[in-house]
């Protein structure tokens, strides 16, 4: 069983700025708390202002000051507003699937990019480009035109 209760010891301190919560804590609570999973979940709140400072001084810190939790509370502390939020843990970006899987296709071929470069090339490369792309790449015209069809769905 757990001895540090998160939401309802660590987070609403961190929030208010008790800088004397952790060394308020016990040997065995000390051990449970978890800076990333703090971090993460202070991040998890509307207030721009916080998740910028969370992210510039307590992200860039979080693994190399690991064994130092009392001074990642500190930094945290810093970077909180001073009031209580109902706080979230934010989702992990998930990789989507493209929309247009011919169009990567024709990107990765050209360029012998990876799937991963050619989508991230298909922001800047226009849809005209793309087609001359096909065309250079000896595609017939019932794929152009199924490749046209899958361009128009593009943002």
């Amino acid at each position: 069983m757990r001895k540090l209760d998160l939401f309802n010891v660590v987070l609403p301190n961190i929030s208010k700025k008790n800088n004397k919560f952790y060394s308020n804590l016990s040997e065995e609570e000390k051990k449970e708390l978890s800076p990333l999973v703090v971090m993460k979940f202070l991040s998890g709140t509307s207030n721009a202002r916080q998740v910028f400072f969370l992210n510039e001084l307590v992200n860039t810190f979080v693994f190399t000051l690991a064994k130092h939790k009392e001074l990642l509370v500190y930094l945290m502390t810093i970077c909180t507003t001073g009031t209580c939020h109902r706080y979230t843990f934010p989702k992990a970006k998930g990789n989507k699937s493209p929309n247009t899987p011919k169009t990567i296709k024709i990107i990765t071929e050209y360029f012998k990019y990876s799937t991963k470069e050619a989508k991230a090339a298909l922001e800047i490369i226009t849809n005209a480009e793309i087609l001359s792309l096909a065309e250079q790449l000896g595609r017939q015209p019932k794929e152009i035109s199924e490749i046209k069809k899958e361009l128009k769905k593009r943002c």
